[in-house]
């Protein structure tokens, strides 16, 4: 199988991703203004840390919620491991 690359243009710069769930959550940055509170750097940090999630999570992750409440808690989120991100944002489920 051909590998496979996704490319975004943001503001003239081309940013390549290898999974389309990191363009998505690159796109749900942008939604949530993380490059305007803490840079481009910020925001691909942002993207990296939660796909890491994303793969590292066992349950049917909703990819949505799970890029909107880092994005929201970014600067805590941060400072944690996966797991404790991902105990957090299921905490906000009654599952």
């Amino acid at each position: 199988m051909d590998d496979i690359k996704i490319q975004i243009t943001y503001r003239g710069k081309t940013y390549d991703f290898i999974y389309g769930s990191q363009a998505y959550i690159f796109h749900t940055g942008l939604y949530n203004d993380v490059q305007k509170k803490y840079g481009i750097k910020g925001l691909l940090e942002y993207v990296s840390l939660v796909n890491a999630c994303y793969l590292k999570d066992s349950n049917r992750t909703p990819l949505g919620a799970l890029s909107d409440y880092v994005a929201t808690h970014f600067k805590k989120c941060k400072k944690l491991g996966r797991e404790e991100i991902l105990d957090l944002f299921y905490e906000q489920f009654d599952l």
